[in-house]
């Protein structure tokens, strides 16, 4: 039995998925079968079709990005964001009250929340000194006679902004291969696409990765993400998914910033973040008021305040909103600091050299 079929949550094994109009399919020139109004909505421009259900898969969307990550279409699920990746893994794979997720803290907080709205349990492993996993506690099964069914790991991790050594990752992954997901947060993977762990699942088979357009393809607004596994797990998830999950100019959008030139422009746009990230790190650690700037993998800055509270402040009356990250414990004076325009970053730099 694979793991896909092992771990999926007992009232999925036999469910059978909602049959949709467009999901039964069927060729035709007049179609009177989804109950859609006969006639268009108010100013539809021409040679649109808002009064038609999009498909029930964008699947030139998933081919667009199968050919951009280099992986088979049928390992890819199109998905609204990168945040409905997460729900759709834990809704399919952990049982309310009896299942366990489990978080690398300090990480992205949308792993936890979804848990718990779904009712299960969040068991959280800090990452030590360094940002970096600890492998041992990774390896071990859950606590408390919970049943561990999926591993969050983010990297590079949101909010420190660091990668995580694939060698960590993968042995976690050979530790759990039998027993649980590990899931791979790739939203940030852009600004350093060599360290992906693409190229790892044809060996590791509990490996998921989940990727969006949100970050460097700058997307944010359309809600588009991907999740990328074997097609057994897929094929599982693909029973939660709604009759008609993904408007049509989101997946149209999606694959034009799939093309070639979108693909060039998207780096060409990460290489000018990287340049402006490192610029703003070497001139924010030259500030009084800034203990330290964190090497970063990402779009953002992790820095470490004298007094973050202090400087939080500041920045609002002045009009610039930044991150406060001191809910996490591991970060007490930690406030995270996105890439902006250069103009942007030479505002926040200016204020920050009045505290």
């Amino acid at each position: 039995m694979s793991l896909a079929n092992k771990l999926v949550v007992t009232a999925l094994k036999d469910l059978a998925p909602y049959q949709s109009a467009r999901r039964i399919g069927g060729m035709g020139q007049i179609y009177l079968n989804a109950n859609e109004s006969a006639f268009p909505p108010y100013q539809m421009p021409e040679n649109e079709t808002w009064n038609r259900y999009p498909d029930f898969l964008p699947t030139e969307l998933a081919k667009a990005y199968g050919r951009y990550a280099n992986v088979s279409p049928d390992n890819v699920l199109a998905v609204r964001g990168a945040d409905e990746a997460i729900d759709l893994l834990i809704r399919t794979y952990c049982e309310p009250h009896q299942d366990a997720i489990r978080i690398q803290s300090p990480t992205y907080s949308m792993y936890e929340f979804v848990a718990q709205a779904h009712g299960v349990a969040v068991e959280t492993v800090p990452l030590n000194d360094q940002f970096a996993l600890n492998v041992d506690a990774n390896q071990q099964a859950a606590a408390d006679q919970k049943r561990l069914k999926i591993l969050f790991i983010c990297n590079p991790n949101n909010p420190t902004g660091n990668l995580m050594a694939v060698s960590d990752i993968i042995r976690i992954a050979e530790a759990q291969r039998d027993q649980a997901f590990v899931v791979i947060d790739e939203a940030y993977i852009e600004y350093t696409p060599s360290d992906t762990l693409l190229p790892m699942l044809a060996d590791h088979p509990n490996l998921v990765i989940i990727r969006t357009l949100s970050k460097a393809f700058a997307l944010a607004a359309i809600r588009v993400g991907f999740i990328i596994a074997a097609e057994e797990v897929l094929e599982q998830i693909n029973k939660l998914i709604p009759p008609y999950p993904m408007p049509d100019d989101s997946a149209r959008i999606g694959i034009n910033a799939l093309s070639d030139p979108g693909i060039e422009y998207m780096r060409s746009c990460c290489e000018r973040v990287i340049a402006l990230r490192e610029q703003a790190r070497k001139e924010l650690i030259l500030l009084d008021a800034i203990e330290q700037v964190y090497e970063s993998m990402t779009n953002f800055l992790l820095v470490r305040f004298k007094k973050a509270s202090d400087a939080m402040k500041h920045l609002l009356n002045a009009g610039v909103v930044i991150r406060d990250q001191t809910h996490f414990e591991q970060l007490p004076q930690h406030l995270r600091i996105s890439v902006g325009v250069s103009k942007d970053m030479q505002e926040i730099l200016n204020q920050l050299r009045r505290l």
